[in-house]
């Protein structure tokens, strides 16, 4: 966890300051350097996960816990947009097309070197904490099977695929899929409401209605987080794609309506990113946490964020050439959008689940599948069961 903060703070370093001599100099040296802070970004979400995840002394609040992690994500991006909006007033308040380049290029890098200043802090407080308590016992049982077992030190690939293929299928192809739609909406979120009402709008305008749709979205984290444990994970994650199905089809055939009337889309859009939130978004992140014992948890979380990743190169470089393509714009791209959350529906339904299961019932049952019920596996986990008990499941100071 330290290091993916420090690439954090160095990505962000390298985006703040970037220079290559030229425009297409600079441009690749801020592609670079975005390339590290994307390397950081990748390894937070299952690492950050995991480590709540055993924190936490039930499965509802390992749910919970979890939950409320994540929404750090929509306040993020609503810190994010406001920021946006006032160094735009403060810098860059003119028509649009009459910014001075270099004001704009004072922007963009403030924006990065703002975000190193939290990750900064974060990276005090993990070096100083200690690992979790369900980590040091994971890793007595790992080191007491590995004893009996020499041959096989490590869950291989084959033996994941027969066991968890299934449900590794459910965390990576959804997030996949759902992170096509939504980093594809995020990132030309400006994009799109630049061509909604008003015609050559502000870049003023334009960030004060991306501030109001991310402040649409936000409640959607907090309504996940409330009934995360009442309704499930997996009801919450097909709920969000059907409602957003609906919407995005909504979006797609009344388009040419809805882009003359910037308030009445927005709130369309709004609601399409509120039950993301309170849908997938959320959802894909919770559900690998308890999908997966921990010897293999951040694997798995891993590759299935990693699967995400590849969804949302996708999804930004692709929108981009559907709305610029003759016949097809705006509208084919909502079109899109509601055939990927479609596709989404029976996947979700066939290949994920809510898992009742502890962290160490999750953990026997991988290692009695991994070795067999033979006595040393018995007595790791007598060992490493006295040892939690002991410990009364106290919450370790691991930040995330």
């Amino acid at each position: 966890m330290i290091a993916t903060c420090l690439l954090l703070i160095f990505g962000g370093i390298l985006c703040t300051v970037s220079y290559g001599g030229s425009a297409s100099g600079t441009l690749w040296f801020l592609a670079v350097a975005r390339f590290i802070l994307g390397v950081g970004i990748g390894g937070e979400y299952p690492l950050a996960a995991s480590s709540t995840a055993e924190d936490a002394s039930s499965v509802s609040d390992r749910n919970t816990r979890v939950a409320l992690t994540f929404s750090l994500q929509g306040v993020g991006s609503l810190t994010a947009a406001i920021l946006g909006n006032l160094l735009i007033e403060a810098l860059a308040n003119a028509d649009k097309g009459e910014n001075d380049h270099t004001r704009l290029e004072i922007v963009w890098r403030l924006l990065f070197g703002i975000g190193v200043i939290p990750a900064c802090i974060v990276c005090y407080y993990r070096i100083t904490a200690e690992e979790t308590d369900a980590y040091k016992a994971a890793e007595e049982r790992r080191l007491a099977t590995q004893a009996a077992h020499p041959a096989n030190k490590r869950a291989q690939i084959s033996f994941i695929l027969r066991h968890y293929g299934v449900s590794l299928l459910g965390t990576a192809g959804t997030w996949f899929l759902f992170d096509i739609v939504f980093y594809a909406q995020n990132l030309f979120s400006a994009s799109i409401l630049s061509v909604v009402g008003v015609k050559n709008a502000s870049l003023q305008v334009i960030t004060t209605q991306n501030a109001f749709v991310a402040l649409m979205a936000l409640p959607g984290y907090y309504v996940a987080v409330y009934f995360i444990n009442r309704i499930g994970r997996k009801v919450i994650q097909l709920q969000g794609f059907v409602v957003m199905t609906i919407l995005f089809l909504v979006l797609a055939i009344f388009w040419d309506e809805l882009k003359k009337d910037a308030v009445l889309f927005i709130i369309l859009y709004g609601a399409a990113l509120f039950f993301s939130n309170f849908g997938p978004n959320m959802s894909t992140f919770v559900v690998p946490t308890e999908m997966f014992p921990t010897p293999i948890r951040t694997t798995c979380h891993g590759f299935s964020a990693a699967a995400g990743k590849a969804g949302a190169a996708i999804g930004s470089f692709g929108f981009s050439i559907w709305v610029e393509k003759d016949g097809f714009g705006y509208s084919g791209a909502f079109y899109t959008f509601a055939a990927i959350t479609l596709i989404s529906i029976p996947l979700t339904w066939f290949c994920m689940f809510d898992n009742k299961q502890s962290l160490d019932e999750m953990d026997e049952q991988f290692y009695e599948r991994r070795h067999g019920e033979d006595e040393v596996t018995r007595e790791s986990f007598t060992k490493s069961n006295d040892v939690e008990m002991t410990s009364g499941f106290k919450a370790s100071s691991t930040p995330v």
